[in-house]
């Protein structure tokens, strides 16, 4: 399996691991991923090896093509069937290093930047959402996959971790509202009055107190956004430092409900049962919405956005942090008290 990144995308992608799994018990499967979302793999039980490469395979400042090769082809490996993910040059390169006999990729608007030239196993997507469409490439190998089911695994130490700082803030128990206002993309970030706005509410109004949750590098903007949540008269928690297993034991155990733009830890959340709401800016939530087995979402986009759907890193369209503008605190509260009364199972 090569899925190399991004953290959503590689969440994304556990249903198709579940269904080779459940379809070949016996099978030695592999995944080569990239350092930042290694850690969600590392340990699954589903997976019997997890090949880890350089962010730029072949670029400057990355290993040899021999070190490549040496990795994909560790102990004299022969892979049968090599499977391609992401549809992109590098992921392709790394597809035909593998030698395998059939490699199966997307065809179409699916595969970009020549990755078809890589595949001799094609598959035109008949749906849209990303997780259907990463089932659809099982079809070469026999396997018409309908579960999306993704299994999130931890350890005990990453469990532990949680329960030792549930002890020292003194939340053993308790359940939140995660809220996650960072992305990786500056296009992908909500204003922060909504978030303050929502934080207050939620609170007030549905008895969710929020805990705000940030990645590598985010911890001193997570703190500084919890304090201004406390002048707004919101009560939150800032979430630990965490590995992405130990925000997988972390959302288990204290989450209420999540609301978050499209990121990987919004993904998860929902993946591991988690109501959610998922705010949409450049990206397309027909395509990215959380759509896993047993996942309760709503996802809230605003469509008349010239920069809707373009998946654009950056906007010629709206200043930094306002490309999500059109999506209001009042509907993503209204959607969030769907989801915790029950009445919405997906959307």
């Amino acid at each position: 399996m090569v899925r190399l990144s991004a953290v959503g995308d590689v969440v994304h992608t556990l249903p198709a691991l579940n269904a080779l799994r459940a379809a070949m018990p016996g099978a030695h499967i592999a995944w080569a991923v990239q350092r930042g979302a290694a850690n969600l793999l590392e340990g699954h039980p589903q997976l019997d090896q997890v090949i880890l490469l350089p962010r730029r395979p072949g670029g400057k400042g990355s290993p040899p093509l021999r070190e490549l090769l040496s990795s994909i082809r560790a102990d004299g490996a022969r892979w049968d069937v090599a499977i391609d993910f992401q549809g992109l040059a590098k992921s392709g390169v790394i597809t035909r290093l593998s030698g395998a006999r059939q490699r199966i990729g997307f065809s179409g608007s699916a595969s970009r930047e020549g990755n078809f030239l890589f595949m001799n196993r094609r598959v035109t997507p008949k749906t849209v959402n990303v997780i259907t469409m990463n089932l659809e490439l099982l079809a070469p190998l026999g396997v018409q996959a309908t579960d999306a089911r993704a299994v999130l695994h931890t350890t005990p130490q990453d469990e532990e971790k949680i329960v030792a700082w549930a002890g020292r803030e003194g939340v053993t128990g308790e359940k939140f509202l995660v809220l996650d206002p960072f992305a990786g993309w500056v296009t992908k970030k909500w204003e922060t009055p909504k978030w303050l706005t929502v934080a207050r509410r939620a609170q007030g109004e549905l008895g969710l107190r929020p805990l705000v949750f940030y990645g590598p590098g985010e911890r001193e903007a997570a703190g500084a956004l919890a304090g201004a949540m406390r002048e707004h008269r919101s009560d939150p928690v800032l979430a630990p430092d965490t590995t992405l297993r130990e925000y997988v034991a972390l959302v288990r155990a204290h989450g209420a409900a999540i609301v978050a733009g499209d990121t990987g830890p919004m993904h998860i959340a929902a993946a591991a049962g988690v109501p959610a709401v998922a705010i949409f800016g450049p990206s397309d939530s027909r395509r990215n919405a959380p759509a896993f087995a047993g996942a309760r979402y709503e996802t809230l986009q605003d469509f008349t956005q010239p920069c809707a759907g373009t998946f654009a890193r950056t906007c010629r369209h709206h200043d930094p942090g306002l490309c999500m503008h059109g999506v209001s605190a009042e509907e993503t509260l209204e959607a969030l008290a769907r989801l915790v009364s029950g009445r919405l199972s997906t959307s």
